[in-house]
């Protein structure tokens, strides 16, 4: 491509500029040049001329190639190169935005203003630094659609960070999707692992009689270390998409690959039991029924033992347990199934409801409080005697949720040759935690409703 050569050759120029002035400063300043420096100097100059000369003829050459390229593809080409100083100002270009052909039905990774335009950036990006079509690279070089490689760059086995576009997406896709990341606190992680100080103790006030010492008393910290581990999701792509659309390839990544992510991570962060299965992370409906942390579990009463059987002050019982510290941002977390047969059937049995308050459906509110819904946490209707069929509380005070790296997508064109299909293989790095959950004695910032037996 001329811009590439015009780089080599403003690299060249600077090397014989330097060495002009070596020459030049070697020279005694009371004393002539020797004849021998003077014509080495003289060529340098030729060559210095002859090289200004090539360089504006590849700059105006570059210039119009992007403006042949936009009039193949419709599309404006990105700012043209600036010209060597002292040259003729190059030739105006129309700007103009790039056209994006629209996509056939309605997205579902990508909403919001200019949402195709997005989507259109993405897949350019995946069809030329992920499954190495050397168009949409160039394309994107042309219109500012950043690569970061990671890995070796061959289609065979490419790893390439995703551009900008369809990472930010993924992200808020996993958020929107998953309950833990949404909720917990989240924290960015420069290394794989990270500690953070956890408010254990504080000071204590005393009652002071006269000429009497008072007892110190101290704040006490400790740590809660997070670890990343690495998640992934694996996909086979018809070749035929990567052909037709990089619109629908964008969206299909954007949206399999969040729901994929924010399904593990809500899965090990809620009901995870410590196992390879959930790399290792004990959940909060199965860490807070644990002996340690008795005072954060009402249990519900007699024969309340499946959620069509639970009352009013069964969840009345759990808000009372709740501390005021974790009041402000308190939610209850169940499951859909659960929410159905047990807080939608109180809100819709309790007196003064009429025909129209049905028919307008209710919000997922209860006891004042919003309704978060879990699809791993318990929904059978049946046989769930001690299972922790609610949640209560702040879970951004009970669990940490930490980002250690983006996502990352590498590809293998070979391995399902005979299917036409392109494997792709996506990774995030993180970190789940739940370390907060009360005590025997303390009831801690989220509390659960546990059937009774």
């Amino acid at each position: 491509m001329a811009a590439s050569q015009v780089k080599v050759l403003l690299d060249e120029l600077a090397k014989v500029l330097a060495e002009m002035g070596a020459l030049e400063d070697s020279a005694p300043e009371d004393q002539p040049m020797a004849e021998e420096n003077s014509a080495k100097l003289a060529d340098l100059a030729e060559r210095a001329e002859s090289l200004k000369s090539k360089i504006e003829f590849h700059e105006k050459l570059a210039i119009r190639e992007k403006e042949l390229r936009s009039v193949l593809e419709r599309a404006a080409p990105a700012a043209p190169a600036a010209t060597a100083p002292e040259t003729k100002e190059a030739p105006a270009v129309e700007s103009r935005h790039f056209a994006v052909p629209k996509s056939h039905g309605p997205l579902k990774g990508f909403s919001g203003p200019n949402a195709d335009e997005r989507a259109y950036r993405a897949g350019m990006h995946l069809k030329g630094y992920v499954f190495g079509d050397a168009e949409a690279r160039r394309w994107c070089m042309d219109h500012g659609v950043e690569s970061r490689a990671q890995a070796g760059g061959t289609n065979s086995l490419g790893g390439y960070l995703v551009s900008d576009e369809l990472a930010s997406e993924i992200i808020r896709l996993v958020e929107e999707y998953g309950v833990f990341a949404a909720n917990a606190r989240r924290v960015p992680m420069n290394s794989d692992t990270l500690l953070i100080a956890r408010r254990t103790g504080g000071l204590t006030a005393q009652p002071i009689g006269e000429n009497v010492e008072t007892t110190a008393t101290d704040v006490t910290f400790d740590n809660v270390q997070l670890n990343a581990k690495i998640w992934g999701v694996a996909n086979r792509i018809p070749n035929s998409l990567l052909e037709d659309s990089v619109i629908s390839l964008a969206d299909l990544m954007a949206t399999e690959t969040a729901q994929a992510f924010a399904e593990a991570v809500d899965n090990a962060g809620f009901i995870g039991d410590g196992t390879s299965a959930y790399h290792s992370v004990t959940g909060v409906c199965e860490k807070i029924l644990g002996a340690s942390y008795t005072k954060s579990v009402v249990t519900a009463a007699t024969g309340n033992n499946t959620f069509d059987t639970l009352d009013l002050q069964d969840f009345t019982n759990v808000v009372s347990r709740l501390p005021l510290y974790a009041r402000r941002q308190a939610k209850w977390y169940i499951s859909p199934a659960g929410y159905g047969s047990s807080m939608l059937r109180l809100a819709m049995t309790s007196n003064g409801n009429t025909r129209a308050d049905v028919a307008a459906g209710f919000d997922l509110q209860f006891l004042g409080f919003p309704v978060v819904l879990v699809h791993p946490m318990e929904s059978a209707l049946t046989g769930t005697g001690g299972s922790c069929m609610a949640l209560f509380g702040d879970l951004s005070q009970a669990a940490t949720y930490g980002d250690r790296r983006s996502v990352t997508i590498r590809t293998a064109s070979e391995r399902y040759i005979e299917y036409d299909q392109t494997a792709t293989y996506a990774t995030v790095r993180n970190a789940i935690m739940v370390h907060d959950l009360g005590s025997t004695t303390v009831a801690g910032p989220i509390v659960a409703l546990k059937a009774a037996a």
